[in-house]
């Protein structure tokens, strides 16, 4: 007996408790933004009864991802969490604008009829204008040797065409008028109509419903606890965006990494917590499976081969969007000159075997508009060594490059870098973290007190014919003039011709001044020092073997 009690006590209070819920506003807690998605977290104090409670918890994103939803309590057993999409109630119509409603609608049917009887008269108007204009008298088709006759017939009809066209533009007037009235009658008629249905009030155009995330708990006695819950949304991202900022008094490039936030939740994140993480759940997670690789004789027409290597060896894709040069200035950066406290204060970083963290220990306020929000998100000093390219074949300008040495250690994923130097806007670039190189050169700019030349040495061109075999051989000078009051350290490019799709010529580079050659593009490289005032000179010299006869493509 005791026990039957205790259960229908027990069942009498998940009931009460059921029937007087009342939505709890939650509170956003913290944000992870992942590189597509993010998961929002909550976390409220309530008080629990004794049996089963149902609390229902608002201020909840309408693209939740119910799939990732999960809930957990610290003094009570969670036994569901789900979802629930609450439209405003419907209040039962009423006939207050009834008597409205029937006036707006008689006049709609008198002006209705109205506009018919307009009508009419417009037909009428026509046929006695049509009869009027198609008399013989009028037409002059009668009396032709009376022109008193024509003449008073001629006077007749301009009075009565004025009069038909005065009595048309008025009637023109009025179904303009009365289609005008009738426009706002309709407009009052379902205005009346939507506040009869819906007691009073205004019907939404697209009427949301408000989103609740429902969690069940258990509790053993009456307890005030700490319930959490979070899920997943799927419109959020963030992508990174780099200022590289170099000066000439300084060793170290100033690293600025920032995050461009974008949420289109349809929730506004206010003095919210947020966590930036380099993974993306959106990606699917499973590992790919290879399939046999077979192998035949397939047969086929000779194609040209076309020369890729020069863009597959490219140790990093720059897109330049604007260079520095004598002439030209870019924007100031006053903002790299002012003291700054290290946003490493701020930003607690996390790496596990898949993914980096940028846990940022300020509140954020994010709208959900869509818009992108730059926040900076961590900040580094970087080594660098300054100094001076050229490719003297392609362009007469030296380009100042900053060598960075292990960049692939910075725990960056790739993204687009604006570049500064001594405070001015120089370019911008494409920072690739997956290249397989381990170091980055960066271009701030021309030089043009730098002279270069290069001109082929026509002295030391020789041709040769030995048999069937036709030999060139040629020779490159290029010149270096330094015209600073400091010595220089600069990279000399150039290259001599590869061979493909063939055996019958042959490449030989003959003297080449100490140049390092890469092999698979023919590219020469010399590292030189200029003193100042003072000018240098390389020389290299090739050969080129080929049948006799056979003209060749590229020379």
């Amino acid at each position: 007996m005791k026990s039957l009690f205790l259960s229908v006590t027990l069942l009498l209070t998940t009931f009460l408790n059921a029937q007087n819920n009342k939505p709890i506003k939650a509170k956003l807690q913290k944000a992870t933004v992942y590189l597509q998605g993010a998961h929002l977290y909550y976390s409220e104090t309530v008080s629990l009864s004794q049996g089963i409670n149902d609390l229902v918890f608002e201020n909840i994103s309408s693209s939740i991802n119910v799939a990732s939803l999960q809930a957990n309590c610290k003094e009570g057993t969670v036994m569901e969490v789900r979802n629930f999409e609450k439209y405003k109630e419907r209040k039962p119509a009423t006939n207050k604008y009834a008597r409205e409603i029937e006036r707006i609608q008689d006049s709609l049917e008198d002006y209705k009829f109205y506009d018919i009887e307009l009508d009419n008269k417009l037909k009428v108007i026509n046929v006695e204008k049509n009869l009027l204009t198609n008399n013989k008298l009028m037409r002059g088709e009668l009396f032709n040797d009376s022109l008193v006759l024509l003449r008073e017939s001629m006077i007749f009809l301009k009075a009565k065409l004025n009069e038909y066209y005065e009595q048309e533009l008025k009637i023109t007037r009025n179904k303009a008028n009365n289609a005008k009235i009738v426009s706002k009658l309709h407009e009052r008629y379902n205005l009346l109509i939507n506040l009869q249905e819906n007691n009073g009030e205004e019907k939404q155009e697209n009427e949301t419903p408000t989103m609740q995330v429902i969690v069940t708990i258990f509790a053993e006695s009456s307890t005030q606890t700490q319930v959490s819950f979070n899920y997943l949304i799927p419109n959020a991202s963030w992508v990174p965006q780099y200022d590289l900022q170099a000066s000439t008094q300084s060793n170290n490039f100033q690293l600025k990494y920032f995050a461009n936030i974008t949420q289109n939740s349809g929730l506004d994140w206010k003095n919210t917590n947020l966590t930036l993480s380099t993974s993306n759940p959106n990606e699917a997670n499973f590992k790919p499976e290879l399939t046999p690789w077979y192998l035949s004789f397939l047969e086929y027409r000779q194609k040209p081969i076309v020369n890729y290597l020069s863009n597959a060896l490219a140790p990093m894709q720059v897109t330049r969007k604007g260079v520095m040069t004598d002439d030209v200035k870019g924007e100031k950066n006053y903002d790299s000159q002012i003291e700054e406290k290290p946003l490493s204060d701020y930003i607690e970083v996390s790496q596990n075997l898949i993914r980096t963290e940028y846990e940022i220990k300020l509140n954020y306020n994010i709208a959900s508009d869509g818009r992108a929000h730059k926040i900076l998100i961590n900040q580094k000093q970087v080594p660098m060594q300054l100094a001076f390219a050229a490719v003297p074949k392609l362009c007469n300008d030296a380009f100042l490059q900053a060598k960075i040495v292990g960049w692939e250690d910075l725990n960056i994923i790739p993204g687009s870098a604006r570049l500064y130097f001594d405070g001015s806007y120089v370019g911008e670039m494409y920072l690739n973290a997956s290249s397989n190189t381990d170091t980055l050169s960066v271009n701030l700019g021309r030089d043009k007190t730098i002279v270069l030349t290069r001109k082929k040495l026509k002295e030391k061109f020789k041709v040769k014919l030995i048999d069937n075999e036709k030999i060139e051989t040629r020779t490159i000078e290029l010149m270096v003039r330094n015209t600073k009051n400091m010595t220089l350290e600069m990279e000399l490019e150039d290259q001599i011709p590869i061979v493909q799709g063939t055996e019958e010529i042959k490449v030989k580079l003959l003297h080449s001044d100490d140049a390092e050659l890469d092999e698979l593009t023919g590219k020469l490289k010399w590292h030189v020092k200029i003193g100042s005032k003072d000018t240098k000179k390389v020389t290299f010299t090739y050969e080129i073997r080929y049948p006799k006869g056979k003209p060749v493509a590229g020379l």
